[in-house]
């Protein structure tokens, strides 16, 4: 696989890859008007980063993946471990400490994508908050989303976003979504099957496959018909029965605005039926 095909795989949107080796800041699919992603390559060997999804550089080797993280020196590997550690323990500290000090109560952002008795977490400059839980430890809160009334979004710097999830529901079998809004979505279709889940919501699509490996039980996936194709490529690499909106452009709040509920609940029983 060639640099700007695995740098594009791990969600970096580069134009024009720079082979000098040196870093260099990006956009990412999850973040396309941020520089969240990094990269350097310098044409025999190369890192890709997104910040938002990986702890660590992911390295590349011309001709096939490498997909560890890059070995250090080991005189710096304990180091970094330790360095790392103290980030992730003050980023959940500071998580827990902006969802204890918001309000449970309605928001414009919830309004807009067609729930406007759904209440949440709001802060007090006015942001909704989702609590980003750790998969495997749900007690656990690793970081915190933020979402601003024009649903603009912004992760907790430092905050732990690999394996992270916030649920909805109650049931055996669980559904993995990308955003916050499609899991509403997702969680009233259900509810009109009478279908008992739990919908799990995992920030982003590069998170699917790691959420869906720390979750035992039947699991379906949701993605976002993105352009990029992103949604689709991360929802197969689950192996996991998935569906889509066929609407390029579109998540499942999005069809579910524009065309009604009864189009995810379509959506929905296809994917059970496995369509796909």
């Amino acid at each position: 696989m060639q640099f700007d095909d695995f740098a594009r795989v791990h969600g970096l949107l580069i134009r024009d890859v720079v082979y000098d080796g040196k870093p260099h800041r990006v956009p990412t699919e999850d973040h396309p008007r941020k520089r969240n992603g990094a990269y350097m390559c310098d044409g025999r060997s190369g890192w890709v980063q997104n910040w938002a999804v990986h702890e660590r550089a992911i390295a590349w080797r011309p001709e096939r993946v490498d997909a560890r993280p890059m070995e250090l020196p080991k005189r710096d590997r304990a180091a970094e471990a330790r360095d790392g550690e103290r980030r992730r323990a003050r980023a959940r500290s500071e998580a827990a400490e902006i969802v204890r000090r918001c309000e449970y109560t309605s928001h414009d952002y919830l309004t807009r994508k067609g729930f406007p008795n759904e209440r949440g977490l709001v802060d007090t400059d006015g942001r909704l908050v989702i609590p980003m839980r750790s998969a495997a430890d749900y007690s656990t809160i690793n970081s915190v989303q933020w979402i601003a009334e024009d649903g603009s979004k912004k992760f907790l710097p430092g905050g732990i976003a690999k394996g992270a999830i916030f649920t909805m529901g109650v049931g055996r079998e669980h559904w993995l979504v990308e955003g916050f809004a499609t899991g509403l979505s997702v969680r009233e279709a259900l509810r009109s099957l009478h279908r008992p889940a739990r919908v799990v919501v995992c920030f982003s699509a590069g998170n699917l496959k790691h959420v869906s490996s720390l979750i035992a039980g039947r699991r379906f996936v949701v993605a976002d018909n993105d352009e990029s194709d992103t949604g689709r490529r991360a929802a197969e690499a689950t192996g996991l029965p998935w569906g889509m909106p066929s609407m390029v452009g579109q998540d499942a709040n999005d069809m579910h605005r524009a065309s009604g509920l009864g189009s995810v609940v379509t959506m929905l029983r296809g994917v059970i039926r496995g369509d796909k």
